[in-house]
């Protein structure tokens, strides 16, 4: 609202009135931007000094091409993070599982392992062991087959023939292939 009584506008200023008289400002509010409220303009010229422009001040608001914040913000959006993901890090981990007979923990990771590395004898040797220990015969047999068949002469390999003449691997791997084991009884 204007602070003052307001003033008539010079003859042909078109304010689309219909009583012929012009709405018009006070004198001290000339620039409808800044609010009565704003501190009173310079003294000496009767305007304020700063421009009535709608983008007077938009510099303090936008960050400038050196602002430390606008850099960050552009690191952070074009630096991609590594994949956390690796073989090496799901045989550790599957390690430790086992340590802490972990089972279902350990297979999961050396299920992980197996699919980035698939050639790689610690994952099938990881999965041996916990498929062992879950009770899961078969395919701890299919397993020690693969450390032995990829890596025979270290010491999971030596490990691994060990447990293929253990009669629990045996026997499991003859009774999933028997041919009364495979078929239901008629």
């Amino acid at each position: 609202m204007p602070s003052s009584p307001t003033v008539a506008l010079p003859e042909g200023t078109d304010t689309g009135a219909d009583n012929g008289r012009a709405a018009s400002l006070p004198g001290e509010d000339l620039d409808p931007v800044h609010s009565p409220d704003d501190p009173a303009p310079d003294a000496g010229s009767g305007r304020s000094s700063e421009s009535s422009s709608s983008l007077s001040g938009m510099d303090k608001l936008l960050p400038g091409p050196d602002d430390e914040q606008t850099s960050k913000r552009r690191k952070l959006a074009v630096k991609e993070p590594p994949h956390p993901e690796t073989a090496a890090t799901d045989i550790d981990v599957g390690n430790y599982y086992v340590q802490t007979k972990n089972w279902k923990a350990a297979l999961s990771r050396f299920q992980s392992a197996m699919v980035l590395d698939p050639d790689n004898p610690d994952v099938y040797w990881g999965l041996a062991e916990t498929e062992r220990h879950l009770g899961n015969f078969a395919d701890a047999r299919a397993h020690y087959q693969k450390v032995v068949d990829y890596d025979p002469d270290s010491r999971h390999g030596k490990d691994a023939r060990k447990a293929l003449k253990d009669p629990e691997i045996v026997n499991a791997q003859n009774a999933a292939h028997s041919p009364s084991a495979a078929a239901p009884p008629k």
